[in-house]
């Protein structure tokens, strides 16, 4: 007999994942960098007030306890309503709750463009040293990484075309598959050729973090490229074979899984031990006029 019950287990990792485990993490690098790195030793790191960012730090807070709230209250309302009549939770529910989950991580990241802006509006230096590296896409990815994302492209592509009966015309799933992988793909593209030859966000950061920071961001864009074209194809055999009561558990266990590689990956690359803090100190000039 079918049930909800694995479906439960998978969303409320969900919910622990992303609105207890991954906040709490980032609060925590947050406070240590601020109690770490103090203003009066890094003054370049800091635009605001110390208090501006702790009441940054409790306005993110309480947006994921509340988010916190909300899953729960869900989750509960969904076993009670299961308990009386067993239907499939639909995937478009999970994905708008992992939206409204997302969105304090979306607001944080926003929030550094204006962040960096002002730094580089503030920042004094005269002399700009630059280290001349390689800016080529290898130098920041394996090619077997490269290949594998191409294989698993295709291979969806070729899976979906055989479910579809190799239908090639207009409006088919097939066609309008190649070109949402196409979009998909080229935005990918985009961002990581912003990352490799763009002008650097942080105006201070040193060239040996920048480069471990486009390194991240490739390699976790093409990961994300070879799990999207699994995710749809696994999608479309599932609406093959008729499996469509687990839909919305495999779209919240992928949804985890690209919530994990983004963000853990962003967290582990940025490890505080290995940042390059001293850029946001004065120089001597500097300490002499201040």
């Amino acid at each position: 007999m079918r049930d909800n019950s694995i479906f439960f287990i998978v969303f409320l990792s969900q919910i622990i994942l992303l609105s207890i485990y991954f906040p709490r993490k980032i609060m925590k690098r947050v406070r240590q960098v601020i109690k770490d790195y103090p203003v009066k030793q890094y003054p370049r790191l800091y635009i605001r007030s110390v208090d501006y960012y702790e009441l940054g730090l409790k306005i993110y807070q309480f947006i994921n306890i509340l988010l916190l709230v909300i899953g729960f209250a869900v989750l509960v309302f969904l076993v009670v309503k299961d308990s009386q009549e067993v239907e499939p939770v639909e995937g478009v529910f999970v994905l708008f709750y992992f939206m409204l989950q997302m969105s304090p991580f979306m607001l944080m990241e926003l929030s550094s463009f204006s962040y960096f802006k002002q730094m580089r509006k503030l920042n004094l230096k005269k002399v700009k040293t630059a280290v001349l590296q390689p800016r080529g896409l290898f130098d920041f990815i394996s090619y077997k990484m490269i290949v594998l994302a191409v294989i698993s492209n295709l291979l969806c592509i070729t899976v979906v075309a055989y479910l579809d009966g190799f239908q090639l015309e207009r409006g088919s799933d097939t066609v309008v598959l190649f070109f949402t992988l196409l979009l998909a793909n080229l935005l990918f593209a985009f961002i990581i050729r912003l990352n490799i030859s763009g002008k650097k966000i942080n105006p201070l950061q040193s060239m040996t973090d920048r480069l471990k920071q486009t390194k991240t961001v490739v390699n976790t864009l093409v990961t994300m490229s070879i799990i999207q074209s699994l995710f749809v194809m696994m999608i479309q055999v599932m609406d093959y074979y008729q499996l469509d009561f687990y839909r919305s558990t495999f779209i919240s266990l992928f949804l985890q899984v690209i919530a994990w590689i983004s963000l853990q990956n962003s967290i582990r690359a940025s490890c505080i031990e290995d940042i390059d803090f001293d850029v946001y100190k004065l120089d001597d000039v500097e300490k002499v006029q201040n």
